[in-house]
C-alpha cells in the first residue's frame, strides 16, 4: 500500500460571510485546495530542454494507447481534447500510524463497504468499462460542433474553462442560465472569477452560489483539457436522471466518488468508482479492508485531533505503472460539525504517461539542442533572453548566465529603432496562424568582447505553457560565408592585379548612371598606355605589372571627387564620372587623366616613363544608349588620338562616333565575307637582280559588293580591333596555299603568307600549318610565313620549338619590316628565320639620304654575316634598285618589277618564268 501525504492548510475565504446560510453545508469553508497533483515546479530546476520541448511540440493526444476503443470514441465524440499537463512530483509527508481502533462493522457488498484495505491481485483481468448512451452524451454534452482554433467545444450542460488558478475564462450558456449570471455583467459576470468563490461544498455534492444568492445543489464533474486548462461541469441533483447523467459523466472522465458517513461510519462508493477500480485490476475490499480506508482513518484523526484540514491528497501508485489519485475533503454541518468525508477518484495512468514521455521528450531534446552547431536562443515576449543552448554561447564568446535576462536591442552590435513594445527592428511578431518564422541572411550581433559577429539568424513565435508568446532563434555564424562570398563576388568584378572594377563592372556601373537622373552629366575616359609592350619586353611582365599597379593607385588617389577607375584589359584603364561639372568639363577631365597616367615610374631601380592617350565620350541624345556603346565611342576616340600623337586627348565627336558606328557594321560585314569565302587574293612578285622570279607574296583583297574593292588598309585595322586576325590568317594561308598548289608545273615558286593573328606562340600553331598544307597538297618547301619583328620579340620556348619543327618539314621564315622593332642581334640570331625584309622607311631614301643608306647597308651585312638572305621591299624607282643592288640586297619587291596581280595574271607571269627588267639594269 502506498504512503499517503497531509494536504494543504485550511485557508478562510474572506467572502464566506456573504454567503447564505440557508442550508448546512452552506457554512462549509469555502476555501477548497484542488490544484493538481503536488506543488508547482521550482523554475530553476526546469532545464532549458524542457522549455523548448513544452514550447514546441504542443500538440494534444491521448498517450494512453492502452484504453480501449469504445472509450477513444467517446472522447473523440464529445470533441474535448483531454491533454494531461505536466506537474511535478508532490512533497511526500511521513505517513502516520494506522489507527486499528477504526473498524465499522461490515455492510452491504453492493453499497456499503467496511472501513478497511485491500488489493486484488495484480494478474486479475479488468473488465471493459461500460459504454456511454448516445442519448445521454448528447444531453450532456450537446452534438459536436466546429471549433475555431481558440475556442473549446463545451458540453451542453452548465459548464465552464478555468485555468491553473481556476480562474474563470470561459462559460456556456446553461451556466450563465444556472447561475444567473451574463459574461458580459460587470458586476456579477463569472468571467475571471475564482471558482472556489461560487462553489462551496465537496464535488459530489456541492452548492452553487447564484448571483442572486441562492444555491443551488449540484454535482461537479471536472475534466482536464490541453494547455493547463479545465472543463468545470455542474450537474443539478434532485432526480434519478440526474443521477444515471452524472453517473455516465464520472465514466467518461475516468472519475469516481466515495463517501463516508462520520455518524454511522459507512462507506458508499458510485457505481462508477466501481468500474474504475476493475479497469485498475483493484479488490476494494480486500482482507485488509478496503481501499479508501487508510485515507477514512488519516482524516478521522485529524478529526479527533482538532485539524482544521479541509481535504487530503495522495497517489495511490499500482502495478503496471498505473496511478490513481484519491482526494477526500470533509464536510460540516452548518455548526461546524463534521457530517461525512467526501472522496475523489481519478485515473491519473494516462497523465503521468504523457508526464513522463514529455519529461524523456525534453530530455532527448535537451541532448540534441547540446549537440546542434547551431545556436538557438529563448526569448520571452518582451525580448528577453530566457535560455541559450552551448551553440550561441560559443558563437557570441559568453556564458549562458551571462545572456539570460539581455534584451535583444543589447544583442544587435548596431544601433536599431525600437518599436513601441521595445523589440528592435530585427525581432518582430509572426502573424497568428503563420505556419513559419522568417530568416536574416546577414544579422551583426555583439560577442562579449565587444566584436561584432555576423549570423544568418530565424526567429519564429512559439507559446509557453501558460500561453504567453516566446520568441524561438537560432542563429549561425556566417562570418566565413560572408567572406568566401565577398571572394566570389570581387572575383567577377575586381580586377585582381590593380583592384579597380573590371570592365564588366565598369559597363554595369555605367548602365546604371545612365538609367538615373543625373544621365547628361555622365562622362567616360578612356586611356591607353603609349607602347607599353617596350616596358614588358626590355623589363619583363614583372615590372610592367608594377607599372599599372602604381597608375592604379596614382587614379584612385588623386581623381576627383565622383569619378571612379577600372582596368579594362592590359595596359587600358577608364574612368567614370557621374557628374562632369564636379570634374571642371568633360575635356577637363580628359586632360586631369591624362595627366595621372603621365609619370616617371621607377621600376626595379630603373626610370620608365610613361604615357598615355586618353578618348572621351559622353552620353548622346539616343534613350537606347548603352554602356558599351559610350565605352565603344570613347576607345575609337582614344585611337584618333594615339594617331595625332603620344599623350594627347580625343573627343568622341559625331563624326568620330559615326565612324566607331560604321566600324560595327564593317566589322559585321568582314565576318560574314571570310566565313563565305568573298574575299579574294592578289599577288606580288620577289625577283632577283635579273627578273628571275623567286616567291610570290600573298595579298588579300576585299571586294565589297557596295564599296568596290577595298584596300587591306582600310579593313585590317577593323579586323584587329574586332578580334579577327587570326580567322583571316587562317582564310589567306589556307587560300593561298590551295591556289599555288594549282600552279603545278608552271614553276616551283613559293608563296610568301603574311601572319598578324596566327603567330608561333598560338599552341595550334604547327598543326594548323601542317593541316593545312596536306589538305591544300602544298609542298612545305613552297611555304614562307612572314612575321613582324615586334611578334618574333620574347617567343616562348614552345613557339621556337613549333618554328623549329616546321623549318625542318622545309617551311621558310621571313622576318618583315625589319628595323622598325625594338628586337636585338642577339635574339634575331636564335630566330629560325631565313629571310630578312628590309622596310620600306628604309628603301624609300636609299638612293640620295646616306643615313637610309647607311642602315640598309648595315643590314644586309649584319644579315649576310648570319646565313640570312635579304629582301628589299618597296621598291619603286630605277635609283633604289641600284643602290639595293649595290650593297649586296639579294632579291627585290615592289611596283618597280610589278603590282600586285590577279591569279591568273600571276600565272602569266609564271609561265614566262622571269620578269623584265629594264635595259639599264638588265644584267641578264
Amino acid at each position: 500500500m502506498s504512503e499517503f501525504g497531509r494536504g494543504p492548510r485550511d485557508e478562510r475565504d474572506d467572502s464566506r460571510d456573504d454567503v447564505p446560510a440557508t442550508e448546512a453545508v452552506a457554512m462549509a469553508d469555502l476555501r477548497r485546495a484542488r490544484k493538481a497533483s503536488g506543488g508547482p515546479a521550482d523554475p530553476d530546476a526546469v532545464r532549458f530542454a524542457e522549455h523548448l520541448a513544452r514550447a514546441i511540440d504542443r500538440a494534444p493526444g491521448h498517450p494512453d494507447d492502452d484504453i480501449d476503443t469504445e472509450v477513444r470514441d467517446e472522447v473523440r465524440d464529445v470533441a474535448i481534447a483531454a491533454v494531461a499537463p505536466a506537474p511535478a512530483a508532490a512533497d511526500p509527508l511521513t505517513d502516520p500510524r494506522r489507527d486499528r481502533s477504526f473498524g465499522p462493522a461490515p455492510l452491504a457488498p453492493d453499497t456499503v463497504h467496511p472501513g478497511r484495505v485491500g488489493t486484488r491481485s495484480s494478474g486479475t483481468d479488468a473488465p471493459a468499462r461500460p459504454g456511454v448512451a448516445p442519448g445521454v452524451r448528447d444531453t450532456a454534452f450537446g452534438r459536436p460542433t466546429p471549433a475555431g482554433p481558440d475556442m473549446l467545444p463545451l458540453p451542453a450542460t452548465a459548464a465552464v474553462v478555468v485555468d491553473r488558478a481556476e480562474r474563470i475564462v470561459r462559460v456556456n450558456p446553461a451556466f450563465a442560465r444556472l447561475a444567473g449570471r451574463m459574461p458580459g455583467d460587470s458586476e456579477v459576470g463569472p468571467l475571471g472569477m475564482a471558482l472556489r468563490r461560487l462553489l462551496v461544498g465537496g464535488d459530489a455534492d456541492a452548492r452553487l452560489i447564484r448571483a442572486d444568492g441562492t444555491l443551488a445543489r449540484v454535482r461537479v464533474v471536472r475534466w482536464d483539457l490541453a494547455m493547463d486548462l479545465q472543463a468545470v461541469v455542474f450537474v443539478e441533483l434532485g432526480s434519478a436522471s440526474d443521477a444515471r447523467r452524472i453517473a455516465e459523466l464520472e465514466r467518461m472522465a475516468g472519475v469516481g466518488t466515495w463517501t463516508y458517513e462520520l455518524a454511522s461510519a459507512t462507506l458508499r462508493r458510485s457505481g462508477s468508482l466501481e468500474d474504475l477500480y476493475r479497469a485498475a485490476g483493484i479488490d476494494p475490499d480486500a482482507a485488509d479492508g478496503p481501499v479508501e480506508g487508510e485515507q477514512v482513518a488519516l482524516l478521522c484523526q485529524g478529526l479527533r485531533g482538532g485539524n482544521r484540514t479541509p481535504d487530503h491528497h495522495v497517489d495511490l501508485r499500482l502495478p503496471g505503472d498505473r496511478l490513481l489519485g484519491c482526494r477526500a475533503v470533509v464536510e460540516r454541518a452548518e455548526d461546524g460539525t463534521p457530517v461525512r468525508l467526501i472522496g475523489t477518484v481519478r485515473d491519473l495512468s494516462a497523465q503521468r504517461l504523457a508526464e513522463n514521455r514529455h519529461r524523456a521528450a525534453g530530455a532527448r531534446f535537451a541532448d540534441l539542442v547540446a549537440l546542434l552547431p547551431t545556436g538557438v536562443l529563448l526569448l520571452d515576449a518582451a525580448g528577453r533572453v530566457l535560455d541559450a543552448n552551448p551553440a550561441v554561447c560559443a558563437i557570441l564568446d559568453t556564458a549562458p548566465e551571462n545572456l539570460r535576462g539581455v534584451s535583444a536591442a543589447a544583442l544587435s552590435a548596431e544601433p536599431e529603432p525600437l518599436s513601441a513594445d521595445g523589440l528592435p527592428d530585427w525581432l518582430r511578431r509572426v502573424p497568428e496562424g503563420a505556419e513559419h518564422g522568417y530568416r536574416i541572411d546577414a544579422l551583426p550581433l555583439l560577442r562579449a568582447d565587444g566584436t561584432r559577429v555576423w549570423c544568418g539568424v530565424g526567429v519564429t513565435v512559439t507559446r509557453a505553457d501558460d500561453g504567453a508568446p516566446l520568441f524561438l532563434v537560432t542563429c549561425e555564424d556566417v562570418d566565413d560565408r560572408r567572406r568566401a562570398a565577398e571572394v566570389l563576388r570581387s572575383a567577377g568584378t575586381v580586377d585582381p592585379l590593380t583592384r579597380l572594377l573590371n570592365r564588366a563592372a565598369a559597363l554595369d556601373a555605367v548602365d546604371r548612371l545612365l538609367a538615373g537622373p543625373g544621365r547628361d552629366g555622365v562622362v567616360l575616359v578612356c586611356g591607353d598606355l603609349d607602347d607599353f609592350a617596350r616596358v614588358n619586353s626590355s623589363l619583363g611582365h614583372d615590372a610592367g605589372d608594377d607599372v599599372l599597379v602604381t597608375l592604379a593607385a596614382r587614379l584612385q588617389r588623386e581623381l576627383p571627387f565622383g569619378c571612379t577607375a577600372a582596368r579594362l584589359s592590359g595596359d587600358e584603364f577608364v574612368v567614370i564620372c557621374s557628374d562632369h561639372g564636379e570634374a571642371g568639363g568633360p575635356e577637363r577631365l580628359g586632360h586631369t587623366v591624362a595627366n595621372l597616367l603621365r609619370t616617371s615610374v621607377t621600376v626595379t631601380g630603373r626610370p620608365v616613363e610613361v604615357t598615355a592617350s586618353v578618348g572621351l565620350a559622353t552620353p548622346t541624345a539616343d534613350p537606347g544608349l548603352r554602356a558599351a556603346d559610350m565605352l565603344r565611342f570613347a576607345e575609337v576616340a582614344m585611337q584618333e588620338a594615339k594617331k595625332r600623337s603620344r599623350g594627347s586627348v580625343g573627343v568622341a565627336t559625331d563624326v568620330v562616333m559615326r565612324s566607331a558606328t560604321s566600324q560595327l557594321v564593317v566589322e559585321a560585314e568582314l565576318r560574314a565575307a571570310i566565313a563565305d569565302d568573298r574575299l579574294v587574293l592578289q599577288y606580288q612578285p620577289v625577283v632577283a637582280a635579273d627578273g628571275t622570279v623567286r616567291s610570290s607574296e600573298a595579298l588579300i583583297r576585299w571586294p565589297h559588293p557596295e564599296r568596290g574593292m577595298i584596300p587591306p588598309g582600310e579593313f585590317l585595322p577593323v579586323a584587329q580591333r574586332g578580334g579577327l586576325m587570326r580567322e583571316l590568317d587562317l582564310w589567306v594561308l589556307r587560300t593561298a596555299a590551295r591556289e599555288a598548289a594549282s600552279w603545278g608545273s608552271l614553276a616551283e615558286v613559293a608563296v610568301a603568307v603574311n601572319l598578324a593573328g596566327l603567330l608561333p606562340g598560338d599552341p595550334e600553331f604547327a598543326d594548323l600549318v601542317n593541316a593545312t598544307l596536306a589538305e591544300t597538297g602544298l609542298d612545305h618547301s613552297r611555304l614562307i610565313l612572314e612575321l613582324v619583328e615586334t611578334s618574333l620579340v620574347a617567343l616562348p620556348p614552345h613557339a621556337l620549338s613549333a618554328m623549329a619543327d616546321l623549318v625542318a618539314r622545309g617551311v621558310r621564315f621571313a622576318v618583315d619590316d625589319f628595323g622598325t622593332g625594338y628586337s636585338s642581334l642577339a635574339r634575331l640570331k636564335e630566330l629560325p628565320a631565313q629571310t630578312v625584309k628590309v622596310d620600306r622607311a628604309f628603301v624609300t631614301g636609299v638612293a640620295d639620304d646616306p643615313v637610309d643608306h647607311a642602315v640598309a647597308r648595315a643590314v644586309v651585312d649584319m644579315a649576310r654575316a648570319m646565313g640570312r638572305t635579304t629582301v628589299a621591299e618597296g621598291v619603286e624607282t630605277q635609283a633604289q634598285f641600284e643602290a639595293l643592288r649595290g650593297i649586296g640586297v639579294d632579291a627585290f619587291q615592289g611596283w618597280y618589277f610589278a603590282r600586285p596581280l590577279d591569279p591568273e595574271a600571276m600565272r602569266a607571269v609564271l609561265r614566262a618564268r622571269r620578269l623584265r627588267v629594264p635595259p639599264s639594269t638588265d644584267v641578264a
